[in-house]
């Protein structure tokens, strides 16, 4: 039993009980005991040795001070404690009476002498504060020492073995050689029973490469004459040294020997990989083998250094799995090449079942060796799958070779836990793509289909399945069908380049798988959310007919080539369904869409078809009504979001923009061209829009006058395009019309806010009435626009002068006085020479007369103007 020093009277005490001072039980003096025991049985070369040691230093002074706090005490009771009665103190001394007369003073007794108070003394096992180190620790220098010794010492060994000695006969370098082994691997024995543990180990080091070194050069000296030194014979030599070097870790405990262990199985592996396939494999397994016996010893029989054990035997594991997957990708390479894609498909299901099962064990929590174990497998199966799929050749493996990729490193690169989420989903795709990666290259399935029925099985286990599978399948299944779905889309819309330009883009056309899985993808979007159902639907039977359709006109063109236009316009119409009856705003803005894209293809299909016949004019006039549809459907369909009524409007408007100026380029350029019956198609397609912007007006909740102002435009030029087919050559039928359609708005605006003013109303249309035929009027011989030109500027003047609006009273007025002048103009040839003199005297007279009064009425008349509207 220890005794340490008693913190209250500093006598040698134990831990339970003081024998001088009574003192009970001390909490530290027990943690004290429980340290100096752990500290008596570790290493004093042991890393977490200064941990312990630490923790000892804050213990004693926890005791250093509980002494101080009773001596305090001890100090505190001796102050409060009466003073003892001395019979020499009985009654005090007479006073004595000091020279000069001073008062007297009593003489007070001494005070009685102070308690002693024992010695206090530290507790036992105290130590003084460690020294300030260097800048270097002796532990770095001591591993620097090993370290460099031990390099030198394997140069030397492996010197010797390739060079020096060569001079020596084959008994002498065989004795050297052996001898200097066996003295390496005895001299760490020795060094552990002096404690020496760090030499121990770097001697360990030196011994197990001794030992690789004698065993290799004692086979080429002494090999049969027939046996040739190999990579065989390297790889089997060296299984044989591992086997060696594992029993020897198990007897000396050393944690070096098992870190050796690590290169020697790579080199091995390396020349046991070079030989034949029955050899290299055996090799290899028994490498692995004895990899994990050596992981297995590491960890039930560990050395002084604890850690350094732990993470050999992982990295031990780790390789042994690693040499056992090497020894299958090289069975995989010895195989004939028509198995070799079933092969590759195989181990990238494998692989990425691996990475399932790393995901799922990382979120049960196992410990760090299980998951080094399971990554190693799925990083060692990863890479065999990637080298099988390069060797086949095969392109059916290239998307379970991406998808392994994605899924091996995605884990890498995301943290959080919603993204860790994809992570796990990426092995599950990777597993799917594999699973038809295999029916395809085993069974010849097809591509699409056996993708589809991966995406099926997925989605419909995923229910029965708990998370996180549960939830990693349904997304899982999502994406491949996603996928499935974008790849058969596309062949589909290959089908069209086919149609139009007798190209197929690539793809396969000439089966009937695209149109089914299309179909089949319709019918499964039940299993998808309830918000997305109509879209996936709506898209799957959109390519379906399309690629359906290609399929059936290719059978028989010249029957069939109505086929296409049909099918176009039911694409059409389904797209116009999803706009409208989507639950998402993704859904319905496709829907517009492709509304907006079908409708112009089927257009381009109804002209390149013989049997419909149909003019180009009627195919622009019916793309048009379509533009108009969507115009009036997209601003008056109830609950829907204002996005995809805008995208609707704007592909509206492209869409009837597009084929009006299309329409006018043809017919310009096309000089050859003369049908009268399709002259009135340009002033249908403005007419027929034109309402639609008037109808968008009449329902717009916001922003009428935006399309008020389109509906006039595009109604004019629909008015002017008619009277251009019907060769009306009078100016007035164009300007007229839109003159007093403008004004009739005007006279509403205005009666509705007086405030706006005639300018802003009534200018516009009173301009574009009057101004080119004011224009065409002026030096005309037509007396008849003349005439109803100065008619229409008095109507204008009489208007403005009933309802006092200033803009028709102005600019009536101008236009009455040019026509005045210009008649006087029209006149100058009849007027007499004497005339305009005696005009413009008897103005000036008449002006200089009433000069005064003509100011007055001036301004009177300036100031009427100003008050009217």
């Amino acid at each position: 039993m220890n005794t340490y020093n008693c913190p209250r009277c500093g006598s040698p005490s134990t831990i339970e009980r003081c024998p001088v001072c009574g003192r009970g039980p001390e909490p530290l003096l027990a943690r004290l005991g429980e340290l100096d025991a752990v500290l008596a049985t570790m290493p004093a070369t042991l890393q977490s040795r200064a941990a312990v040691e630490a923790e000892r230093v804050s213990v004693l002074k926890g005791l250093t001070e509980v002494a101080a706090r009773y001596l305090a005490e001890a100090e505190g009771q001796a102050r409060s404690a009466p003073t003892p009665q001395v019979p020499a103190y009985a009654a005090p001394a007479a006073p004595t009476t000091p020279p000069g007369g001073a008062p007297q003073v009593p003489v007070m007794p001494p005070l009685p002498p102070y308690p002693e108070i024992p010695p206090h003394t530290p507790p036992g096992g105290a130590f003084a504060m460690p020294r300030e180190r260097g800048e270097v620790g002796s532990k770095t220098v001591q591993t620097v020492l090993l370290s460099l010794g031990g390099l030198l010492v394997a140069a030397a060994l492996i010197i010797f073995t390739a060079v020096a000695w060569r001079n020596m006969g084959n008994g002498g370098r065989a004795g050297v050689l052996g001898g200097v082994t066996l003295l390496l691997l005895a001299i760490p024995f020795a060094l552990k029973r002096f404690r020496l543990w760090a030499t121990a180990e770097t001697f360990a080091a030196l011994a197990a490469l001794a030992l690789w070194c004698t065993t290799l050069a004692g086979y080429y000296l002494y090999r049969p004459p027939s046996a040739e030194f190999g990579p065989e014979a390297v790889g089997a030599w060296t299984a044989g040294v591992l086997v060696v070097l594992a029993a020897y870790r198990a007897l000396a405990r050393l944690t070096a020997t098992s870190w050796v262990m690590l290169p020697l199985a790579v080199i091995g592996s390396a020349y046991a990989a070079a030989g034949s396939i029955g050899t290299a494999v055996v090799l290899m397994l028994v490498i692995a083998g004895t990899l994990g016996a050596a992981a297995w010893i590491t960890g039930k029989r560990p050395g002084q250094y604890a850690t350094s054990d732990k993470w050999a035997g992982r990295f031990l594991t780790c390789a042994a799995v690693v040499a056992a997957c090497s020894a299958g990708l090289r069975a995989a390479f010895g195989v004939e090449d028509p198995v070799v894609p079933s092969i590759a498909a195989a181990v990238a299901v494998l692989a990425a079942a691996n990475l399932i099962g790393v995901h799922f064990a990382q979120r049960l929590g196992v410990t760090l060796n299980t998951m080094l174990i399971a990554g190693s497998a799925a990083g060692s199966l990863v890479l065999c799958a990637w080298v099988l799929a390069v060797r086949s050749g095969s392109p059916e493996l290239v998307i379970p070779s991406l998808a392994l990729l994605c899924a091996g490193f995605l884990p890498l690169l995301v943290t959080r836990p919603r993204k860790s989420a994809w992570a796990f989903a990426s092995a599950v795709i990777a597993g799917l793509c594999g699973l038809a990666a295999f029916a395809i290259v085993a069974f010849d399935a097809p591509d699409l289909a056996a993708y589809f029925t991966a995406f099926l099985a997925a989605r419909l286990l995923a229910p029965v399945l708990a998370d996180p599978l549960g939830s990693a399948f349904r997304t899982a299944s999502y994406a491949v069908g996603t996928g499935t779905a974008m790849i058969a889309s596309l062949v589909a819309l290959g089908g069209l380049g086919y149609l139009f330009w007798g190209n197929d883009i690539g793809w396969t056309l000439y089966s009937a798988e695209v149109p089914i899985v299309l179909v089949a993808f319709a019918v499964a979007s039940v299993l998808l959310p309830k918000r997305f159902r109509v879209d996936g639907a709506a898209l799957a039977v959109t390519f379906a007919v399309a690629s359906g359709a290609i399929l059936w006109w290719d059978q028989n063109p010249a029957r069939f080539d109505a086929v296409p236009t049909v099918a176009l316009l039911v694409c059409a119409a389904i797209g116009l369904a999803a706009a409208l009856f989507s639950r998402t705003l993704a859904g319905r803005c496709t829907g517009w869409v492709a509304l907006a894209v079908w409708a112009p293809l089927a257009g381009a299909a109804a002209d390149v078809s013989t049997s419909l016949d149909l003019d180009d004019a009627w195919i622009r006039l019916w793309l048009t009504v379509t533009a108009a549809a969507m115009l009036v459907i997209a601003v008056g369909a109830p609950r829907r979001s204002r996005p995809d009524r805008v995208l609707a409007a704007v592909l509206a408007h492209v869409l009837g923009g597009t084929t009006a100026a299309a329409g006018l380029l043809i017919d310009f350029f096309d000089w050859t061209y003369d049908d009268d019956a399709t002259d009135l198609v340009p002033a249908l397609q403005f007419g027929v829009y034109a309402l639609a912007l008037a109808g968008a007006a009449i329902m717009a909740p916001v922003r009428k006058w935006g399309y008020v102002i389109a509906a006039l435009c595009t109604g004019s030029l629909g008015w002017w395009s008619l009277l251009a087919a019907l060769d009306v050559s009078t100016l007035e039928f164009y300007t007229a019309p839109p003159a007093a359609v403008l004004f009739l708005i005007g006279l509403w605006r205005l009666e509705r806010h007086p405030d706006t003013g005639s300018w802003s109303t009534l200018a516009l249309p009173i301009l574009i009435g009057l101004a080119p035929s004011l224009l065409l009027a002026i030096d005309d011989g037509n007396e008849f626009r003349r005439v109803g030109v100065g008619a229409a500027a008095i109507a204008v003047i009489v208007a403005g002068l009933a309802r006092r609006w200033q803009a028709p009273l102005v600019l009536g007025s101008i236009a009455l006085a040019v026509l005045v002048v210009n008649e006087l103009l029209l006149l100058r040839g009849h007027i007499p020479t004497w005339v305009p003199p005696a005009i413009g005297g008897a103005i000036l007279l008449v002006i200089g007369a009433t000069f005064e009064r003509r100011r007055r009425d001036l301004r009177r008349l300036r100031e009427g103007l100003k008050a009217m509207r």
